[in-house]
């Protein structure tokens, strides 16, 4: 047991790193700069219900088994989306050199899932959480009257904490971030239409994208080092944007069960953020219903695997400084 003063909680920090292997404490280290966590580790507590001639319900408890998850959200940064990817795609492919790297991050189902070490720091002390799965992936920007962050969001699940040694997290020095400026959305009938940036552009008031792959907990007899195993569900890639109903363009396509290419682009300087779909269609177009509002369209989208392309659904390209995302 240790004892501190009290502290505000923006006074702790997550640092995150990729592993090479699920367990192995990641040697590659990132600074998040958080806005929601809420990681901790859970016990699977037993109780003992049994009658012994007494009122009372409870007469014994114990601590079976662990596991660990919560959220972990923050606004996106150039170098730390692609951490934040090496958990939702398990294949990445980096090349260039000190002038911008590009990173292409893929799901390929010969390679295994990755996953992340996660350190707690705080006042009380440093909690590392190994083995951590991504649940998913969320980036969401929608603009009001004095614009928008982009943001991320994730829900993790994955081994008991183990108290360490503290460790000093060092910020990247003049990330670029980005705002609903800086994020495009293109829309188009086939790859080759996204070109036209004039036409397949969409005015987008809002822009969800969510990446899924969860994950459960599973537990086995005789398990003494609380590392459980965890099974993934399959992955999806899927969103929504709101725009003005302008046309009845979208409303057509979804009653024709029409495939499009999609790209959001997001942009600030030499750092760029891309996610390409190349077989995309709506699940649903849901008009607004104020009497008084200017009438809007709520779009719901999924990428869905492309036997023309590699059956791919979507994939992610990053340009930035970092030379490598490897463990």
């Amino acid at each position: 047991m240790s004892t501190h003063n009290a502290y505000k909680k923006r006074r702790e920090m997550i640092v995150i790193g990729p592993e090479s292997a699920p367990g192995t404490v990641a040697t590659k280290k990132y600074a998040f700069r958080w806005l929601d966590k809420g990681i901790k580790s859970v016990p699977g507590i037993l109780e003992n219900e049994s009658a012994m001639g007494e009122d009372t319900r409870v007469n014994d408890s114990a601590i079976d088994v662990w596991h660990s998850e919560g959220p972990l959200g923050g606004k996106v940064t150039e170098d730390g989306i692609g951490y934040l990817h090496t958990g939702m795609f398990n294949k990445v492919t980096t090349t260039g050199a000190s002038a911008p790297y590009t990173h292409v991050f893929e799901r390929d189902k010969t390679v295994a899932r990755r996953t992340l070490s996660v350190w707690d720091v705080r006042p009380a002390g440093t909690r590392l959480f190994k083995s951590m799965y991504m649940d998913n992936l969320e980036l969401k920007v929608e603009v009001g009257d004095q614009g928008a962050w982009l943001e991320a969001s994730t829900a993790m699940k994955g081994w008991k904490h183990t108290d360490v040694a503290a460790i000093t997290p060092a910020y990247v020095a003049g990330e670029r971030e980005f705002t609903s400026r800086h994020v495009k959305v293109y829309l188009a009938d086939d790859v080759a239409g996204l070109a036209n940036t004039a036409t397949a552009l969409v005015k987008a008031r809002s822009v969800t994208l969510t990446l899924e792959e969860s994950v459960t907990v599973d537990h086995s007899v005789g398990e003494s080092n609380d590392d459980p195993e965890f099974d993934s569900a399959p992955a999806e890639a899927k969103g929504t944007m709101v725009v003005k109903y302008r046309k009845t363009d979208f409303e057509d396509d979804y009653f024709a069960n029409a495939i499009h290419a999609m790209k959001i682009v997001v942009e600030n300087g030499p750092s760029k953020i891309e996610y390409l779909g190349t077989k995309v269609r709506f699940r649903e177009v849901t008009d607004s219903d104020g009497r008084d509002d200017t009438v809007t369209q709520t779009i719901s989208f999924y990428f869905e695997a492309d036997e023309n392309n590699g059956g791919k659904d979507i994939v992610a390209t990053v340009v930035n400084g970092v030379d490598s995302y490897a463990a």
